[in-house]
């Protein structure tokens, strides 16, 4: 019995779509080399997405979804208001 190429592990588990009404898609064939943080679905470089803000990797829906909750503000030194800044 042949091995059906859908069931591999190392496949990138995208399904492309060409509108909103597109019910069957496509399945991505590229090697997949990532995995989503949020779904943990396994994803290829061109599907992987990466958050700028807190450098995790995410498949395109999840990404979506992942920008709409509130990140934690890079770090930003806070100046007391006793100390003097020096005059150059």
């Amino acid at each position: 019995m042949r091995e059906d190429p859908r069931d591999r592990k190392d496949q990138c588990e995208v399904v492309e779509a060409r509108h909103s009404e597109d019910s069957i898609g496509y399945v991505c064939e590229r090697t997949a080399k990532q995995e989503c943080d949020d779904c943990g679905a396994a994803i290829c470089d061109l599907h992987a997405e990466l958050c700028a803000l807190c450098r995790k990797v995410f498949c395109g829906s999840c990404l979506f979804q992942h920008l709409k909750e509130p990140h934690a503000k890079p770090a930003v030194p806070i100046l007391d208001e006793g100390i003097q800044k020096r005059s150059a």
